[in-house]
């Protein structure tokens, strides 16, 4: 009789605790928080972890799920492009943000991907209207879909809050979306954050108070140098590579930097974000937002969308195998558990949802591939687009047949000669051209993607108004020449390669292999939110959440 009471009691109890997990689960989050490290490549969660702490990196890996094989899924890698695939679900060919700069046909001239010669900035003495600060003219209008939190702010009819931080700007525009409360991006030219008119015409007070604390100003009075002892840094190269910045100032690229005196001579406020110092801002402003815009307080879904930029600075400045990259990433660490006891404290433990991921990877540096031994070469592609338009100038006859070209695309100008010949030809010569794997023309009938080992990436970048007419692919290994540092923007696995970590709220412990792709971001959070889709978004999500 007694195990029989006991057995019952046992049921019972059970039954009542799978309640209130489920009620748990069923439960939305009341804030998602998206996070986008500028150029983490997914190894840095292992090959730095030794100086990582407990309750950063670790604590996203020990208590959340790693999505370990998430990849991009077009050309270029690049920040504009990236954010806007995270937060619409969908790639260049429908969003329309092909690269951070295109050349626009209708404008005769390249433009940015968040220009918008109609909206102003916004400092914390009000808007300003001349055009010498044109550069920070800006909106999300040429983002051609919605995003994620524009359907989150249609659901709601506008009671969720959504808010987009970055020191750059399309870091904050591209994922906060076209509905956005608000923008915050760093201004260089003075160490406030800012935003447009497109938004708003008045910072809120608490934005004018950060911005009079003049955290910058304290920021850049400290010296960078390694927070643990530089021994600890074992998996990086020797400090003082030959293929790193030398700030000016400085006769090379060790240890300590002296940002008081080397501001001056380095860009000014601007030097903020190339030091990890720029993520420690970043942070500081999204703790007050948190607090200040009682983010997560009401029954609707709040987002807030951060993008760490001062990884991708150091990255091209340092390379990805520097001290200093090292350094960045351990104290970007502690800068992510700050930002989750926050959040514990502010909105409450199982009260969100976070996920954390990249824009992009980062390639090595040929100088240190040809030191091992490894295939890398550097390409130019400013040279590359003058012998092309001196080759098309002796078949056509003299003229301008090459509108803009960087290290992915090239634009044909209006001519006499017909586009399609130019075109042709021009693909002739690029095949010859050393380095150059294959070469696309998206407009051409005869292009076929199926015979190309890209083909998919450029179905997912092609964009008819917005791209070039002609594609080309380099080897792997080979990088446009630049004297320092890394870049990215490559269909190959050092670029597309990302981490994705999901954490809190509706989460389950674990992870998987199977490969997914970046744009499953949005649409798993539609499901864990049962809002629509964003308009063009990948139908796919990652399935082993829900599990």
């Amino acid at each position: 009789m007694k195990h029989k009471i006991l057995s019952t009691l046992l049921v019972i109890t059970l039954t009542f605790f799978n309640q209130i997990v489920n009620a748990q689960q069923a439960k939305k989050p009341k804030l998602i928080v998206g996070i986008v490290i500028d150029q983490m490549r997914s190894e840095y969660l292992y090959r730095f972890q030794d100086n990582y702490t407990e309750n950063g990196f670790k604590r996203l890996l020990r208590e959340g799920f790693n999505v370990k094989n998430t990849h991009y899924n077009y050309v270029p890698t690049a920040t504009g492009p990236g954010h806007t695939s995270v937060y619409t679900g969908t790639t260049p060919t429908n969003h329309g943000i092909v690269s951070n700069d295109w050349y626009s046909r209708a404008l005769n001239r390249t433009m940015y991907c968040v220009e918008d010669s109609t909206k102003f900035l916004v400092d914390s003495d009000g808007i300003k209207t001349d055009l010498k600060f044109k550069s920070y003219f800006r909106s999300p209008k040429n983002i051609k879909t919605t995003t994620i939190t524009d359907e989150l702010k249609l659901f709601t009819k506008g009671r969720s809050k959504v808010i987009g931080i970055s020191l750059k700007d399309r870091g904050a525009i591209c994922p906060a979306g076209h509905l956005a409360n608000a923008a915050y991006w760093y201004n260089s030219n003075n160490g406030h954050f800012i935003t447009s008119s497109y938004y708003t015409e008045k910072l809120p007070n608490w934005l004018v108070d950060f911005n009079n604390a003049k955290k910058a100003d304290s920021l850049l009075n400290l010296s960078w140098k390694p927070l643990l002892p530089i021994e600890n840094y074992k998996n990086s190269n020797p400090d003082n590579d030959t293929f790193e910045k030398v700030f000016k100032g400085k006769e090379n690229s060790t240890f300590p930097y002296n940002l008081k005196k080397l501001k001056s001579n380095n860009g000014g406020y601007g030097l903020l974000t190339e030091v990890p110092y720029g993520n420690t801002i970043l942070t500081q402003l999204a703790k007050t937002i948190i607090k200040e815009e009682q983010l997560g307080k009401t029954n609707e879904t709040d987002f807030i969308t951060i993008s760490y930029s001062s990884t991708d600075y150091v990255g091209h400045n340092f390379g990805i195998r520097s001290k200093e990259l090292e350094d960045t990433y351990v104290r970007l660490d502690r800068e992510i558990a700050l930002l989750l006891d926050t959040l514990d404290k502010e909105v409450g433990k199982g009260n969100y949802t976070l996920f954390l991921t990249a824009d992009h990877a980062g390639s090595d540096n040929p100088v240190f591939l040809e030191s091992k031994r490894l295939p890398g070469k550097f390409y130019n592609s400013k040279q590359i687009k003058d012998s092309l338009n001196a080759y098309l100038s002796k078949e056509f006859g003299e003229a301008n047949y090459i509108a803009y070209m960087d290290k992915t695309q090239a634009y044909i100008s209006k001519t006499k000669t017909p586009k399609e010949e130019v075109i042709k030809k021009a693909i002739s010569y690029l095949k010859n051209v050393e380095g150059v794997k294959e070469v696309f023309a998206p407009g051409l009938n005869e292009w076929n993607v199926k015979n190309s080992t890209i083909g998919y990436f450029i179905a997912n970048s092609y964009n008819p108004e917005e791209s070039g007419d002609i594609y080309y692919h380099m080897y792997s290994g080979w990088m446009e020449q630049r004297t320092y540092g890394t870049t990215h923007g490559t269909t190959y696995t050092s670029d597309t390669h990302v981490p994705l970590l999901w954490f809190g709220a509706k989460v389950p412990k674990g992870e998987s292999v199977k490969q997914h792709s970046i744009t499953q971001i949005a649409p798993t959070i539609s499901m864990m939110l049962d809002i629509p889709l964003p308009n063009a978004s990948d139908r796919n999500t990652i399935e082993e959440l829900f599990e």
